[in-house]
Formats: C-alpha cells, sequence, structure tokens
C-alpha cells in the first residue's frame, strides 16, 4: 500500500470512493467537491494502482493556548468497503500524520463518526456544544416579555461587520479557528448556497449580534450565534421566530459550541461531545504554546502514542516564565510521568478540566504533586469552535 497525496486525474476514483462511504447527498456533495476538494490537500491510499482510501486535510489556524498553529481538519475520511477492517485505515492516518508532521501542522481535529476508532489512534474530545431543540410554539410560549428591543437586519451583507463581532467574541474564548476575510467570504457563499440568511441586532446604530440561520425542511436551524454582550440574546428570537413560522418550520435547533447559559428558553438542553483534536507534533506544540507565569516546573514526560514514533521517548519538559521547552532525555532519567497522546491533547486543547482527563485512564505513574501540576499548567478553558469542515 502507499500513501500519497492526491492528482488532478483522480478525482473521479476519490469522488467514487466518497460517494460509496458517504452517500451522494445532492446537491451538497457536488458542492463540498466544488468548493473545499482539493488533489493536493487529500490524502489518499494507493493499491495495485487504485485508490482505496482517502481523508481531506482541509486547512485551518487554530488559537490555542496563546499560539496561533497551523492546524488541520481530517473530512472524508474512508476505505474501500470490501477492505473495511485489515487495517487500511490505521495506516491511512498514521501516513497522514507522519505528512503533517513533516509541514510543520501542529494540530489535527476531526469529527468523528466512530469516536472510539479514532480514540484507539490518539484523538480524544477537545470540544463540546450545547444541543438546543424547541417546538416553535413553545419556542414562542416561551419569550420573556422584557426582552430587549433592538433593530432587526435580516439578511447582512456587510463582512466587516460580522468580522468585527466574531473577532470581539473570540477574544475572550480558547481553540477558535481563526478567520480572515477570504475565509468568511468562503463561509458565507457556503452558508448562503445551503439557502441561509445572515440576521444581524443593532442598538443605537452599532452592531451587538449575529447569527447565520436556515431552514433545513422543517427546522430553522441556527449554525452560529456570536454575541458582544449576553443580554442582547433573547432579542434575536422573534425576528427568527416570524421568519420560521413564514416559512414552514416547526422546530428550531441550535448547536451552541460556546454553551454558555445565556438564553432562559432552554432549561433541558443537554451538553455533547463535539471534535476530537490531536497533537501532531507536540515538541512544537509544547514550545510554542503559553504558560501561566507562576509556574516554573521541570520533569521527565514519557508520551505513549499508537501512530507517531516521534513521539514515542522520553523527555525533559522545563518551564520558566510562561515558556517551555521539550527535549529528548535518557530512558532511564529519573522518574517520568507517562501520559497518552490523547491525553496530553486534550490537556493542551482545554475543554476539560486536568484531573478529569487523568482518572479517564489516560495517565500512568501519575503522583498526585503530578496531578496538582498539571492542573496549574494547563488549567480549563472557554472552547468554542463553529467549524464543520
Amino acid at each position: 500500500m502507499k500513501f500519497r497525496l492526491g492528482r488532478e486525474e483522480e478525482y473521479t476514483e476519490i469522488r467514487r470512493l466518497w460517494d460509496q462511504a458517504f452517500g451522494s447527498e445532492e446537491p451538497w456533495t457536488s458542492w463540498y467537491f466544488s468548493q473545499h476538494y482539493r488533489p493536493e490537500r487529500t490524502w489518499v491510499g494507493v493499491e495495485q494502482g487504485k485508490i482505496v482510501a482517502q481523508a481531506h486535510l482541509l486547512p485551518h489556524r487554530l488559537m490555542l493556548r496563546g499560539a496561533l498553529r497551523r492546524s488541520v481538519y481530517f473530512v472524508g475520511v474512508c476505505v474501500e468497503e470490501k477492505l473495511r477492517g485489515t487495517g487500511i485505515g490505521r495506516d491511512l492516518m498514521g501516513s497522514a500524520l507522519a505528512e503533517l508532521q513533516r509541514t510543520g501542522v501542529g494540530f489535527s481535529i476531526l469529527q468523528p463518526r466512530w469516536p472510539e476508532f479514532y480514540r484507539k489512534l490518539g484523538w480524544d474530545y477537545g470540544y463540546s456544544r450545547q444541543r438546543y431543540e424547541l417546538p416553535l410554539p413553545e419556542v414562542r410560549r416561551r419569550l420573556p416579555a422584557d426582552r430587549p428591543k433592538l433593530d432587526w437586519r435580516a439578511d447582512e451583507r456587510d463582512c466587516t461587520v460580522l468580522m468585527e463581532l466574531y473577532d470581539s467574541f473570540v477574544a475572550g474564548r480558547h481553540g477558535y479557528a481563526a478567520r480572515v476575510q477570504t475565509d468568511w467570504k468562503k463561509l458565507l457563499a457556503d452558508h448562503r448556497g445551503e439557502g441561509g440568511r445572515v440576521g444581524v441586532l443593532y442598538r443605537a446604530g452599532q452592531p451587538v449580534l449575529y447569527v447565520l440561520y436556515q431552514r433545513l425542511d422543517h427546522i430553522l436551524r441556527v449554525r452560529e450565534l456570536v454575541w458582544r454582550d449576553p443580554q442582547w440574546v433573547d432579542a434575536v428570537w422573534e425576528p427568527l421566530l416570524a421568519w420560521g413560522e413564514m416559512c414552514g418550520a416547526d422546530t428550531l435547533t441550535w448547536d451552541d459550541p460556546a454553551g454558555e447559559p445565556v438564553s432562559g428558553l432552554f432549561p433541558d438542553s443537554r451538553r455533547e461531545p463535539f471534535l476530537m483534536g490531536r497533537l501532531t507534533n507536540l515538541q512544537t506544540v509544547l514550545a510554542a504554546i503559553a504558560y501561566p507565569t507562576e509556574v516554573a516546573a521541570g520533569l521527565h514526560l514519557r508520551v505513549e502514542d499508537p501512530l507517531a514514533p516521534w513521539h514515542q521517548e522520553t523527555f525533559r519538559w522545563t518551564i520558566r516564565q510562561g515558556k517551555g521547552i521539550l527535549r529528548s532525555a535518557p530512558a532511564d532519567d529519573g522518574p517520568r510521568l507517562s501520559l497518552s497522546i490523547g491525553a496530553l491533547s486534550q490537556l493542551v486543547f482545554g475543554e476539560y478540566p486536568a484531573r478529569q482527563i487523568l482518572a479517564s485512564g489516560g495517565a500512568g505513574n501519575c503522583r498526585e504533586e503530578d496531578a496538582v501540576l498539571l492542573e496549574r499548567i494547563f488549567p480549563s478553558c472557554r472552547n468554542f469552535i463553529s467549524e464543520y469542515f
């Protein structure tokens, strides 16, 4: 089996394998391949001249622990149906990681269809989201009588308004995807191509909230909701309801990656895992991220990684004045903390408290003093990501 990047002339084979694995959901699949697919960022497995496995490597930049790093979103990971269960999927992901490490990509994320498959390979959950769903009549019944009255623009076309609100929103958060103007243009073209709209609330002429929304069959779907202040959130439901009712929708859904109790309309919402994350090159990442300046520490770290042999060694990890240095150390150089790459990735992503991660089985030889230190090194964060590929 040979693994490499795709080629221009292999579009038909790559598309055939995608359709076999996921079905052809038109017009979405053709839209995805026209807007996001590129052969030079598609990792393929070739057997006897035929493509039998693939993973699309979509580029992003993630802000994690004060470091804005190149990252990849794995999409469309699949293997020829008759070859599933033979280990090709594992080899595909391992060789893709090696390519990302070679090209300097620090992180990878994915939305898992089979979480346990990816967990065995070193990915684990780094993001969660709050799931809201209510019938439209129930939303209307729960609307607070004293909700703020703001000016509503149903389909804003000024991209700079959205950019400013987004940048203000994510400034106090973690794990987000950095977006420049070209990212915004593509995101909005994608959204509007699916029939979506962009609503903005204004207060005294100043934008205070935007919402990306659309109707999918009978569902009024909130794709992304961003605010300057949470007090304005309940003002958006009335205009959304009016539009949804006019379009024939009967249910409102919102998958909120911020997961903050900003509206009283959804007391029965549930928290669910969203995206998995993984470090691609831990030496680079642990040297690039910012640490709490009050932490001064030195420890021996052994990393267990089923896919990345460049991680399978013992390191001397020194943290001083907000910076970290990772150097190779002899395997017998004193007591060491053993972490799986999944647990270490979760610590860096910061969605969950350190003790919760350590208690889930990703640590070996973890003494109480190690747990206390890791809590100080990796305080939990307010993660936010709204990218789906």
